[in-house]
């Protein structure tokens, strides 16, 4: 069996909140949380192939705390670190809502087991070609 403290690596955490005022919107960012958890390089191992299982995300990340709970759509550092305040915020651009540095991944989606203490997340690049 492997491991579950084996080739972990820090990653962030954040909620985003959407709002919106009339034609204007904006994303406001939560303080971020550092984990170390396990990634992949990628998707597509034969086991979902051979399932049928058609998957829309670019790599995944196991979470071995049940409690750690996270939901789609929030922010993701993986190959970048997050430029924090002393306080742990992000640190913001000069327009005040754009992070200095941006996540490169969002959750697409959540495997989650009713039993057991094991959750993958399903994680997507923001962008094309980042």
């Amino acid at each position: 069996m492997r491991s579950p403290v084996r080739d972990r690596q820090k990653i962030w955490f954040a909620t985003i909140t959407e709002h919106k005022e009339g034609l204007d919107g904006w994303k406001e960012y939560g303080k971020p949380v550092m984990k170390k958890m396990t990634v992949s390089t990628g998707t597509g191992q034969p086991g979902q192939i051979s399932a049928g299982l058609v998957v829309d995300y670019d790599r995944e990340v196991v979470n071995y705390d049940h409690r750690f709970m996270q939901t789609e759509g929030n922010a993701v550092w993986v190959d970048v670190v997050p430029k924090l305040n002393e306080d742990g915020s992000l640190v913001m651009s000069d327009d005040g809502v754009t992070p200095v540095t941006p996540p490169d991944y969002w959750i697409k989606q959540i495997f989650r087991t009713q039993k057991g203490n094991v959750d993958v997340f399903g994680i997507k690049r923001y962008g094309g070609n980042r």
